[in-house]
């Protein structure tokens, strides 16, 4: 039985991690100099040197729907993170959201989120 609860809470922590480092993709915005192009360059030289779309790592992220993440969060299997960053946070939060820095995240520290629950991160 403790074999099974180590495997499923390194699991967890796996998954925990895939999902956060998603959420800290999703989080950052593309610079301005990677997203502009050149404007003085002839068309044809325009059309050789572009490169495909930037896609927005939003685009990938899972959603959850407001229903949803209020009734886990009521029903106690989900927490809801808020990754803005500390000022923010104090400024305006959902209610009962953790303020959890995205800096935080990006540097693996996962320490005080709970385990085994669902971690409903947001940043906008």
């Amino acid at each position: 039985m403790q074999t099974y609860m180590n495997k499923l809470t390194n699991f967890s922590l796996g998954a925990l991690f895939v999902l956060l480092a998603s959420a800290a993709t999703a989080c950052h915005q593309p610079s301005s100099a990677t997203t502009k192009t050149a404007t003085t360059a002839s068309p044809v030289a325009q059309a050789a040197n572009a490169q495909a779309p930037v896609q927005n790592p939003e685009d990938s992220m899972p959603r959850v729907k407001v229903e949803e993440a209020k009734n886990e969060v009521a029903e106690g299997s989900a927490v809801i993170i808020d990754v803005r960053g500390t000022e923010t946070y104090k400024a305006a939060h959902i209610k009962g959201a953790l303020d959890y820095p995205l800096a935080r995240l990006e540097q693996s520290d996962f320490k005080d989120l709970p385990k085994g629950k669902r971690i409903i991160a947001y940043c906008t």
